[in-house]
C-alpha cells in the first residue's frame, strides 16, 4: 500500500467524527482502527487516540500512515479485542471523551489472499480477525458442523432464505473433498444459484460469508459486552458512535440504547444511513447504519 487510494475508505466518516465532537487535547478510543481512517481525522482535530484492533497487520498499516502524515505522536496502538475494554481502559491514564466502533472489515482484509474473507481467496477459509491467536475457523465450521449446527448460522446470522438446500449442497461437496478455501465455498454457493437461475442483487455468497465471520469471531457477543462496558467505564458526557453493517448488529445497538434510556441519551433516534452519493462512490457503504449516544 503506497498511496492513499489503496487504503480502506471509512463509511459515514464526517458524520461519525462530528458526533464525537472532537476537542483538542482530549482522549478518544478508536475501537476498530482498521486502516486508520477515523483515527486520522480525530488526530487532525487535535485529539489523542487509543487505537484498538485485533488484527496486528491493521495496526502496522495505521502506524505507517500516521508516520507519513506526522500524526504518530498522539496515537497509542493497542492489539486487543474491544470486548476487553475494561482491561484496556484501566491502563489508559486520561479520561476518555468519546469512542467509535466501525464494525466492517477493512479493504485489505476483504481482498487478502490468505485470510478467507474474499470469495476469490484460493489459499484460506480461516476468517479469524486475529490470525495470531488460536480459535475456531470458518473452515472447521464448514467441514465439521452438522446440518443442525449450520442451520441457525445460515438462518439467524446470514438470514438466507435458501439455507436448507445450500447446507445440503455444502455437505455433499465436502463429502467428496474438504472445502479448504474461500473460493471452493463460494463456488458451491454460486453453482447452486446458477443451476436454479436464481438472481441476487449482490454476490449470492455475501450473506453466508458474513455470517461465518460473525460466528468465528463471536462478533455479536463481543459487541454486547463492549456496549455494556461503555456504561460502567465511562463518565457522563462521553460520546459513543457505532457503525454497523448487519441488521443483527444494528438491532443490538438499537436495543441497547432503548434498554438504557435512563443512562444514555440517544443522539440518532432514526440512525444515519449513507446518502446516494456515498453509496455510488463506495458501494460497500450500502448496508451501513450509524448510531450514537451520550452517557448521562
Amino acid at each position: 500500500m503506497t498511496s492513499s487510494e489503496t487504503f480502506h475508505q471509512p463509511v459515514l466518516l464526517n458524520k461519525a467524527i462530528a458526533l464525537l465532537n472532537v476537542q483538542s487535547g482530549f482522549s478518544y478510543i478508536d475501537a476498530t482502527v482498521g486502516n486508520g481512517g477515523h483515527t486520522i481525522e480525530i488526530l487532525k482535530q487535535g485529539g489523542i487516540v487509543y487505537g484498538i484492533d485485533q488484527d496486528p497487520h491493521n495496526l502496522d498499516i495505521t502506524q505507517q500512515r500516521l508516520s507519513e502524515l506526522s500524526l504518530l505522536a498522539n496515537f497509542h496502538p493497542i492489539h486487543n479485542n474491544f470486548s476487553k475494554l475494561d482491561q484496556i481502559v484501566s491502563d489508559i491514564p486520561s479520561r476518555i471523551s468519546g469512542i467509535i466502533f466501525d464494525l466492517g472489515l477493512s479493504i485489505n482484509q476483504q481482498k487478502s489472499q490468505n485470510r478467507g474473507f474474499s470469495f476469490s481467496d484460493q489459499t484460506s477459509l480461516d476468517m479469524r480477525l486475529d490470525p495470531t491467536q488460536p480459535g475456531l475457523t470458518a473452515e472447521e465450521i464448514i467441514n465439521t458442523y452438522s446440518f443442525e449446527q449450520l442451520y441457525p448460522i445460515f438462518t439467524k446470522y446470514a438470514q438466507e432464505k435458501l439455507s436448507r438446500p445450500l447446507i445440503y449442497q455444502i455437505i455433499n461437496a465436502r463429502q467428496k473433498k474438504p472445502l479448504t478455501t474461500a473460493t471452493q465455498l463460494s463456488d458451491v454457493i454460486h453453482q447452486y444459484f446458477a443451476k436454479h437461475h436464481f438472481k441476487t442483487k449482490n454476490d449470492p455468497a455475501t450473506k453466508i460469508f458474513m455470517a461465518l465471520r460473525i460466528v468465528v469471531n463471536q462478533e455479536f457477543d463481543n459487541l454486547k459486552t463492549a456496549l455494556d462496558h461503555t456504561l460502567s467505564l465511562f463518565t457522563a458526557n462521553t460520546l459513543v458512535s457505532v457503525i454497523t453493517f448487519h441488521s443483527g448488529e444494528d438491532r443490538i445497538v438499537k436495543q441497547f440504547i432503548r434498554n438504557h434510556q435512563s443512562e444514555v441519551q440517544n443522539l440518532t433516534p432514526k440512525g444515519i444511513k449513507p446518502d446516494a452519493v456515498e453509496i455510488l462512490q463506495n458501494p460497500l457503504s450500502r448496508s451501513a447504519t450509524l448510531r450514537s449516544y451520550k452517557i448521562i
